[in-house]
Protein backbone atom coordinates (compact mmCIF):
# COMPACT_ATOMS: atom_id res chain seq x y z
CA UNK A 1 0.00 0.00 0.00
CA UNK A 2 3.00 2.44 0.71
CA UNK A 3 4.95 2.33 -2.30
CA UNK A 4 1.31 2.37 -4.09
CA UNK A 5 1.04 5.58 -2.59
CA UNK A 6 4.24 7.06 -2.54
CA UNK A 7 4.80 6.09 -6.65
CA UNK A 8 1.21 8.35 -7.17
CA UNK A 9 2.98 10.89 -4.54
CA UNK A 10 6.08 11.16 -6.89
CA UNK A 11 4.17 10.91 -9.91
CA UNK A 12 2.61 14.14 -8.73
CA UNK A 13 5.23 16.06 -7.38
CA UNK A 14 6.88 15.74 -11.21
CA UNK A 15 4.41 16.24 -13.25
CA UNK A 16 2.37 19.58 -11.37
CA UNK A 17 3.60 22.78 -11.26
CA UNK A 18 4.22 24.38 -7.99
CA UNK A 19 1.06 25.99 -7.18
CA UNK A 20 1.87 28.71 -5.50
CA UNK A 21 -0.67 30.08 -2.49
CA UNK A 22 -4.27 28.83 -4.22
CA UNK A 23 -3.76 25.13 -4.03
CA UNK A 24 -6.21 22.42 -4.86
CA UNK A 25 -6.11 19.05 -3.10
CA UNK A 26 -5.64 16.28 -5.70
CA UNK A 27 -6.51 12.75 -4.11
CA UNK A 28 -4.60 9.79 -4.27
CA UNK A 29 -5.48 6.99 -6.31
CA UNK A 30 -7.11 4.25 -3.34
CA UNK A 31 -8.95 2.26 -5.18
CA UNK A 32 -12.96 2.42 -3.87
CA UNK A 33 -13.51 4.97 -1.35
CA UNK A 34 -15.63 5.67 1.87
CA UNK A 35 -17.65 8.87 1.70
CA UNK A 36 -17.66 11.30 4.39
CA UNK A 37 -20.52 12.00 6.52
CA UNK A 38 -21.35 14.45 8.54
CA UNK A 39 -23.12 14.26 11.63
CA UNK A 40 -26.93 15.38 12.40
CA UNK A 41 -28.82 16.40 15.35
CA UNK A 42 -29.62 13.72 17.95
CA UNK A 43 -32.27 14.76 20.62
CA UNK A 44 -31.32 18.54 21.71
CA UNK A 45 -27.75 18.22 21.66
CA UNK A 46 -26.61 19.95 18.12
CA UNK A 47 -28.26 23.20 17.39
CA UNK A 48 -27.81 25.86 14.08
CA UNK A 49 -28.57 25.07 10.26
CA UNK A 50 -24.95 23.00 10.03
CA UNK A 51 -23.92 19.47 10.87
CA UNK A 52 -20.47 18.37 12.96
CA UNK A 53 -18.45 17.82 9.66
CA UNK A 54 -14.85 16.61 9.82
CA UNK A 55 -12.56 18.70 7.38
CA UNK A 56 -11.49 15.94 5.28
CA UNK A 57 -11.67 14.55 1.98
CA UNK A 58 -15.12 13.47 0.14
CA UNK A 59 -13.52 9.63 0.48
CA UNK A 60 -12.74 10.12 3.65
CA UNK A 61 -9.24 9.27 3.63
CA UNK A 62 -6.28 11.70 4.54
CA UNK A 63 -2.53 11.25 4.40
CA UNK A 64 -0.06 13.00 6.44
CA UNK A 65 3.79 12.74 6.74
CA UNK A 66 4.06 14.87 9.96
CA UNK A 67 4.95 12.88 13.11
CA UNK A 68 2.26 15.33 15.01
CA UNK A 69 -0.61 15.07 12.34
CA UNK A 70 -3.66 18.17 13.18
CA UNK A 71 -7.41 16.67 12.90
CA UNK A 72 -9.75 19.62 12.27
CA UNK A 73 -13.54 19.56 12.28
CA UNK A 74 -16.58 22.13 12.17
CA UNK A 75 -18.27 21.73 15.91
CA UNK A 76 -21.53 24.09 15.63
CA UNK A 77 -23.26 25.13 18.68
CA UNK A 78 -24.14 22.39 21.32
CA UNK A 79 -25.04 21.39 24.36
CA UNK A 80 -21.83 19.33 25.15
CA UNK A 81 -18.72 21.22 26.54
CA UNK A 82 -16.68 18.76 25.71
CA UNK A 83 -15.62 16.08 22.70
CA UNK A 84 -14.03 12.65 22.79
CA UNK A 85 -11.52 12.01 20.46
CA UNK A 86 -10.37 8.00 19.65
CA UNK A 87 -7.90 6.40 17.40
CA UNK A 88 -8.50 2.74 16.33
CA UNK A 89 -6.24 0.23 14.33
CA UNK A 90 -7.59 -2.02 11.16
CA UNK A 91 -9.65 -4.44 13.77
CA UNK A 92 -11.68 -1.35 16.01
CA UNK A 93 -9.41 -1.98 18.66
CA UNK A 94 -8.38 1.40 20.90
CA UNK A 95 -5.07 2.65 20.62
CA UNK A 96 -5.58 6.04 22.02
CA UNK A 97 -8.10 8.20 23.46
CA UNK A 98 -8.56 11.83 24.91
CA UNK A 99 -11.12 14.63 25.66
CA UNK A 100 -11.19 17.67 24.02
CA UNK A 101 -12.29 20.69 25.45
CA UNK A 102 -14.41 22.71 22.79
CA UNK A 103 -14.90 26.38 22.82
CA UNK A 104 -18.67 27.91 23.52
CA UNK A 105 -19.06 29.30 19.68
CA UNK A 106 -19.19 27.66 16.62
CA UNK A 107 -16.28 27.26 14.35
CA UNK A 108 -13.27 24.97 13.22
CA UNK A 109 -11.58 22.77 16.41
CA UNK A 110 -8.46 21.00 15.72
CA UNK A 111 -6.49 18.73 17.60
CA UNK A 112 -2.77 17.84 17.40
CA UNK A 113 -1.37 14.11 18.00
CA UNK A 114 0.86 14.10 20.60
CA UNK A 115 4.40 13.05 18.80
CA UNK A 116 4.61 10.05 21.63
CA UNK A 117 1.13 8.39 20.47
CA UNK A 118 2.43 8.95 16.92
CA UNK A 119 6.07 7.45 17.23
CA UNK A 120 4.53 4.50 19.21
CA UNK A 121 1.25 3.41 17.42
CA UNK A 122 0.86 5.44 14.34
CA UNK A 123 2.57 3.37 11.79
CA UNK A 124 3.90 4.53 8.58
CA UNK A 125 2.43 2.96 5.88
CA UNK A 126 -1.04 1.23 7.69
CA UNK A 127 -4.67 2.93 7.73
CA UNK A 128 -5.62 4.07 10.98
CA UNK A 129 -9.62 5.07 12.00
CA UNK A 130 -10.25 7.71 14.11
CA UNK A 131 -13.83 9.23 15.59
CA UNK A 132 -14.71 12.20 17.41
CA UNK A 133 -17.80 12.06 19.46
CA UNK A 134 -19.45 15.27 21.40
CA UNK A 135 -19.67 14.17 24.82
CA UNK A 136 -23.45 15.72 25.18
CA UNK A 137 -24.70 12.48 27.34
CA UNK A 138 -21.32 10.99 28.36
CA UNK A 139 -23.74 8.12 30.27
CA UNK A 140 -25.43 7.20 26.90
CA UNK A 141 -22.60 6.96 23.89
CA UNK A 142 -25.73 6.14 21.56
CA UNK A 143 -27.06 9.36 21.61
CA UNK A 144 -23.96 11.55 20.71
CA UNK A 145 -23.05 12.61 17.25
CA UNK A 146 -19.81 11.09 16.35
CA UNK A 147 -17.81 11.86 13.14
CA UNK A 148 -15.07 9.37 11.57
CA UNK A 149 -12.23 8.90 9.09
CA UNK A 150 -9.31 7.08 8.03
CA UNK A 151 -5.81 8.32 7.94
CA UNK A 152 -2.39 7.50 6.83
CA UNK A 153 0.98 8.47 7.83
CA UNK A 154 3.63 8.46 5.13
CA UNK A 155 7.16 8.58 4.07
CA UNK A 156 7.00 11.10 2.06
CA UNK A 157 8.55 10.69 -1.61
CA UNK A 158 12.42 11.70 -2.18
CA UNK A 159 11.14 14.52 -5.18
CA UNK A 160 8.32 15.54 -2.08
CA UNK A 161 11.19 15.95 0.47
CA UNK A 162 13.28 18.11 -1.59
CA UNK A 163 10.93 20.36 -2.70
CA UNK A 164 9.35 20.77 1.09
CA UNK A 165 13.23 21.46 2.03
CA UNK A 166 13.44 23.85 -0.90
CA UNK A 167 10.34 25.85 -0.30
CA UNK A 168 8.84 28.82 1.08
CA UNK A 169 6.65 28.49 4.26
CA UNK A 170 3.67 30.28 1.57
CA UNK A 171 4.79 26.95 -0.64
CA UNK A 172 4.25 24.51 1.84
CA UNK A 173 0.50 23.87 1.56
CA UNK A 174 0.69 23.86 -2.43
CA UNK A 175 3.29 21.32 -2.19
CA UNK A 176 1.33 18.94 0.24
CA UNK A 177 -2.11 19.60 -1.63
CA UNK A 178 -0.65 18.97 -4.98
CA UNK A 179 1.18 15.66 -3.70
CA UNK A 180 -2.11 14.34 -2.03
CA UNK A 181 -1.29 15.19 1.56
CA UNK A 182 -4.41 16.33 3.00
CA UNK A 183 -4.03 16.51 6.85
CA UNK A 184 -0.67 18.31 6.14
CA UNK A 185 -1.87 21.03 3.46
CA UNK A 186 -4.47 22.27 6.00
CA UNK A 187 -2.78 22.20 8.74
CA UNK A 188 -0.22 24.40 7.49
CA UNK A 189 -2.26 26.88 5.51
CA UNK A 190 -4.36 27.01 8.75
CA UNK A 191 -1.61 28.43 10.76
CA UNK A 192 -0.35 30.98 8.30
CA UNK A 193 -3.87 31.95 8.60
CA UNK A 194 -3.67 32.11 12.78
CA UNK A 195 -0.62 33.89 11.75
CA UNK A 196 -1.99 36.07 9.34
CA UNK A 197 -5.93 36.64 9.72
CA UNK A 198 -6.39 38.94 7.21
CA UNK A 199 -4.15 38.04 4.47
CA UNK A 200 -6.65 38.48 1.67
CA UNK A 201 -4.06 35.79 -0.55
CA UNK A 202 -4.42 33.04 2.84
CA UNK A 203 -8.20 33.48 3.68
CA UNK A 204 -8.82 33.02 -0.82
CA UNK A 205 -6.60 29.78 -0.86
CA UNK A 206 -7.91 29.08 2.15
CA UNK A 207 -11.03 28.55 0.32
CA UNK A 208 -9.83 27.11 -2.43
CA UNK A 209 -8.64 24.16 -0.88
CA UNK A 210 -11.78 23.59 1.24
CA UNK A 211 -13.99 24.24 -2.30
CA UNK A 212 -11.46 21.20 -3.84
CA UNK A 213 -13.19 18.70 -1.75
CA UNK A 214 -16.28 20.36 -1.13
CA UNK A 215 -16.30 22.21 2.22
CA UNK A 216 -16.69 25.48 0.34
CA UNK A 217 -19.86 25.83 3.31
CA UNK A 218 -17.36 26.05 5.77
CA UNK A 219 -14.50 28.20 4.73
CA UNK A 220 -15.35 31.32 6.00
CA UNK A 221 -16.30 29.69 9.65
CA UNK A 222 -13.64 30.93 12.31
CA UNK A 223 -10.64 28.74 13.63
CA UNK A 224 -11.07 28.61 17.11
CA UNK A 225 -7.80 26.69 18.09
CA UNK A 226 -4.51 26.76 16.00
CA UNK A 227 -2.30 24.15 15.24
CA UNK A 228 1.17 23.50 16.02
CA UNK A 229 2.83 22.08 12.63
CA UNK A 230 5.80 20.46 13.04
CA UNK A 231 8.46 21.52 9.98
CA UNK A 232 9.71 18.83 8.21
Amino acid sequence: MLACLSSVLSVAMCSAPLLAIAQEYRPPQRGTPARREGAGTRGTCLRGPKLLMPLIPIDNFSATVSSSPTFFWYVPRAEAQTAEFALLDSNDQTLYKTVIKLPNTPGIVSFNLPTNVTASVLTVGKDFHWQLSLLCDPSQPSVNPFVEGVVQRMKPSAALASQLKKASVRDRPALYATAGIWQDALATLAQQRCTNPQDPRLVDSWSRLLQSVQLEDFAKEPLQSCPNVLQR
